[in-house]
């Protein structure tokens, strides 16, 4: 199963070969990339605001933090986390595989775990995140699997998500590309692929 693209520029040629088609359609995810990253702001021009090392996770609450301006924090241990430092958007990690959906969080039901903010539903479901944080983690520090799989990081919509092996894999969708599409051609090679690179993109 393909993905049409529907630029003009981008239409195969006759002569074109089956691997050159396949890196202008990374080409074009990349751009597509650039230009979800822009849209929603995940670049900031601020000064960051460093936590002290070795600060232990703990509960917060929202309205008790002092929010200052950062710089995105995209490139802290992986993590695809923007200035806020709240993850996926602010979406539930554990509804993913607790309620197979992609459900909203709340900053009332917040924590902070290895420099990453996750919001929950509900106290309850926060305390699972807690007990069990690895299991509930996105995989690739939340970056689109499909985009690890070719050594490349790119954004997500939260909404876009696949439990793979008990792992939550988060992909980029907008109006020209869904990458689950393409990370169900080979799943199985994809998967190995992602792995492998993740271990280099995560510095």
């Amino acid at each position: 199963m393909g993905i049409e693209v529907t630029n003009g520029d981008l239409e195969p040629q006759p002569n074109i070969s089956v691997r050159e088609s396949q890196m202008k359609l990374v080409r074009t995810i990349a751009l597509l990339a650039c230009c979800a990253f822009l849209a929603h702001g995940s670049i900031a021009n601020a000064q960051s605001t460093a936590k002290p090392a070795g600060s232990a996770a703990r509960p917060t609450t929202m309205a008790k933090k002092e929010m200052a301006p950062a710089m995105s924090k995209a490139f802290t241990n992986g993590y695809n986390v923007p200035s806020s430092g709240v993850a996926i958007e602010g979406y539930c990690p554990v509804c993913y595989i607790a309620a197979h959906k992609a459900a909203k969080g709340s900053p009332e039901f917040s924590y902070d775990y290895e420099g990453v903010t996750y919001w929950f539903v509900s106290a309850p479901v926060r305390q699972m995140f807690i007990d069990n944080p690895k299991k509930f983690q996105p995989a690739y520090g939340g970056w689109c699997a499909t985009g690890v799989a070719i050594g490349q990081r790119f954004p997500v919509d939260p909404t876009n998500f696949k439990v793979v092996e008990g792992r939550i894999m988060l992909f980029l969708k907008n109006q020209q590309v869904d990458t689950v599409k393409l990370w169900e051609q080979n799943e199985a090679e994809n998967l190995k692929k992602a792995d492998a690179n993740w271990a280099k993109l995560k510095g």
